[in-house]
C-alpha cells in the first residue's frame, strides 16, 4: 500500500468533481489503496479549506472525507529549517518525510521547490494514478 501525503488542492479537486484524476486519487484513499498520511498542521488546512462557503463543496462529501481520515496516518514529523513559497506547505514536506515513501500527490509543483523537498518526491495526479496502475 502506497503512504502519500495528498496536498489540499487535490483533495478539493477531487470533492469537486467525481470524475478525473482527483476524485480518483481519493477514491483509491477510500478503498484502501493509498494511505493518506498528514499531520495536525495538514489536518487543521484541509478543515479550513474545506469549509469555505466560495468553494460550494457537499458538506455531506466534506464529513465523509474528514471522517475517513479517523482510518489514514497521522504523524508527528520532524520540523525543517527551510523557507519556501508558502511556508505552511513545510507540513506537506515533513510529512511525507516521516514515512518510507516519502510522496506527495499535489496540482502545484510550484509550491514545493527541489531545494526544499530532502528527497521528497512530487507526483501529479495523473502521474500518482500511473503508478497505481502499474
Amino acid at each position: 500500500m502506497k503512504c502519500w501525503v495528498i496536498d489540499a488542492n487535490v483533495v478539493v479537486s477531487g470533492l469537486l468533481s467525481a470524475n478525473g484524476p482527483c476524485a480518483l486519487i481519493l477514491e483509491a484513499v477510500m478503498e484502501g489503496r493509498i494511505k493518506l498520511v498528514y499531520d495536525a498542521r495538514i489536518l487543521a488546512e484541509y478543515r479550513d479549506v474545506l469549509s469555505r462557503p466560495r468553494l460550494k463543496l457537499n458538506p455531506e462529501h466534506v464529513t465523509h472525507f474528514l471522517r475517513a481520515l479517523e482510518g489514514q496516518m497521522s504523524v508527528v514529523p520532524e520540523r525543517l529549517v527551510a523557507v519556501g513559497p508558502d511556508p505552511d506547505d513545510l507540513a506537506f514536506i515533513e510529512s511525507a518525510l516521516a514515512v518510507p515513501d516519502r510522496t506527495i500527490v499535489t496540482g502545484n509543483l510550484a509550491d514545493f521547490p527541489s531545494e526544499i523537498l530532502n528527497g521528497v518526491r512530487l507526483l501529479t495526479p495523473v502521474q500518482a494514478l500511473a503508478e497505481l496502475r502499474r
